[in-house]
């Protein structure tokens, strides 16, 4: 018998840049009863987060933003001592035999390639969230 997850206790903070992908990511987050908010730029990141009330305990960050990475974003939330336990997804359309083992090596928890699959996303979700190895390509 698979573990339940309680979507709605979750806090997630979204990053991603693309229209499109933000409104899946949204409607999908909706869907699960999960509370998000949604960076569209990767600025001010970290004050975002720090403001949301209670922290997020999950981050979906884009890796290719307007005026940064995600790598760079990532740096600054593992090195924040209210941040760095929080579940840190990568979630790109960039080619994943270059970017998973780069993403691994730079410390994020999970890879979900773009695009995102509506029938899959809460079974990743919830895989990612007990802890599972989840490095998939869509």
């Amino acid at each position: 018998m698979s573990q339940q997850v309680d979507f709605t206790k979750l806090n997630a903070l979204v990053v991603e840049d693309d229209a499109g992908g933000m409104a899946i990511i949204g409607v999908m987050m909706r869907h699960l009863g999960i509370k998000a908010f949604i960076n569209t730029t990767g600025e001010g990141v970290l004050s975002m987060a720090h403001a949301m009330d209670p922290k997020p305990n999950i981050i979906f960050l884009d890796i290719n933003l307007p005026r940064t990475t995600g790598y760079e974003i990532l740096k600054e939330i593992r090195a924040d001592d209210t941040l760095k336990s929080a579940i840190v997804v990568a979630v790109t359309a960039q080619d994943a035999d270059t970017e998973i083992p780069k993403a691994k090596e730079a410390g994020f928890d999970a890879y979900i390639g773009k695009p995102i699959s509506r029938m899959r996303f809460p079974r990743q979700l919830r895989r990612i969230l007990k802890g599972d190895d989840v490095w998939e390509t869509y």
